[in-house]
């Protein structure tokens, strides 16, 4: 957990550790064997396993409170199932969350300490190029994007829904991490600009093959930030498959009740179901973006690559040329993706497929409850 990055996140992980929805920051520092860390670790495990309880217990009462709700409006269709449907997920959700930590524990103290390790090597292969963002900076940077949407959904949730909250936090320490690997791939990115600038007026031998070589680093950087998405990518790969599919079934649910009360003149939760509705596909946007913006600074290296030149001659530098081919070559075959174990890629094309099959299915649901509307008459 060392490293300007970590520490940055730091608070937002004790957050949501203390939701019970990741482990706390402090479980993987110092030694595993000690008695604070046995302690630490049973007390987390009994508050997970509270918290697990409490959610069946939740759901267990949203269910009863579905059947009254259906019995009075007399809407005994697939309401009612698509309803249990969406409080069985989110146990099942919650249940799986818990698992994960307690399975891949270690798997993900490697990320946090691959992370760390990239970093410092970044720093250290760089050292020449001391241009890089300031602590408070990448504070700053997280809490516009992490912070301020966890104080609005603070805020928001009493008077939405305080199940939702949980399912927010759901895709939390991905979402951090994506953030973390983002600010990585900007620091890359950074070097490379600055190694052709260099280039473009490098005239010595001496200094060309210094600034080859640290094209050289930036490249194995740049391809151990790759196998840390594909680690990424294998630890979140149930987590974040449930958490969209939850989401699409509690984004259809939300849709049928907003249709079915459309007609109630004494609803008085019509705002707050369409509020519901609203942070449901921003929680599905938030990842998909992310996810987005990564890839666009990952693919930006390329054209970089194109346009660095060696010196104020027309003819590139041999060294200079093969660097550039090996390098070339790795973005070729080493594309980033971010998806949820092959099923399905989180990027904005996905998202506005997401939005288009609600679209689809709004219509079909205006069209079968006319014409069921229709024959009543």
């Amino acid at each position: 957990m060392k490293g300007q990055l970590l520490d940055s996140a730091r608070p937002y992980l004790q957050l949501f550790s203390l939701l019970s929805l990741t482990p706390p920051p402090s479980s993987y520092e110092g030694s595993h064997r000690t008695f604070q860390w046995k302690l630490l670790m049973l007390i987390f495990s009994c508050y997970t396993c509270c918290t697990c309880l409490l959610s069946v217990y939740v759901s267990y009462v949203n269910i009863i409170i579905l059947d009254v709700e259906i019995e009075e409006l007399a809407v005994k269709d697939f309401t009612s199932a698509l309803g249990v449907v969406q409080k069985v997920f989110y146990i099942f959700l919650l249940a799986t969350n818990s698992f994960y930590m307690l399975i891949y524990y270690h798997k993900l103290g490697r990320i946090y300490w691959e992370i760390s390790s990239l970093e410092m090597d970044i720093d250290t292969a760089f050292h020449a190029f001391s241009s890089h963002r300031k602590h408070s900076n990448v504070r700053v940077y997280l809490f516009k994007r992490i912070g301020l949407w966890i104080i609005f959904l603070f805020l928001a949730m009493p008077r939405i829904t305080f199940a939702l909250f949980t399912i927010f936090m759901t895709w939390h320490e991905k979402i951090v991490t994506e953030f973390i690997l983002l600010e990585l791939l900007l620091r890359l990115r950074l070097k490379l600009i600055q190694i052709q600038q260099e280039l473009t007026v490098c005239e010595q031998h001496v200094l060309l093959q210094a600034l080859v070589q640290a094209m050289r680093k930036n490249k194995h950087l740049l391809a151990r930030i790759w196998k840390l998405v594909t680690e990424l990518e294998e630890y979140f790969m149930l987590p974040m498959m449930l958490f969209f599919l939850h989401n699409g079934v509690c984004i259809l649910h939300r849709v049928n009740w907003v249709y079915m009360q459309a007609v109630n003149p004494n609803d008085c939760c019509r705002y707050s179901r369409i509020g519901h509705l609203l942070i449901l596909l921003f929680n599905l946007l938030i990842p998909c973006w992310i996810s987005h913006n990564c890839i666009k600074t990952y693919n930006s290296f390329s054209r970089i690559l194109h346009s660095i030149r060696g010196g104020s001659g027309l003819v590139t530098p041999q060294p200079l040329k093969m660097i550039l081919m090996e390098y070339a070559l790795q973005m070729e075959h080493l594309k980033l993706r971010f998806t949820c174990g092959g099923f399905f890629d989180i990027n904005l094309k996905y998202f506005a497929g997401i939005v288009v099959t609600i679209i689809s299915y709004t219509i079909i649901l205006i069209q079968f409850k006319m014409q069921a509307m229709l024959e009543e008459k």
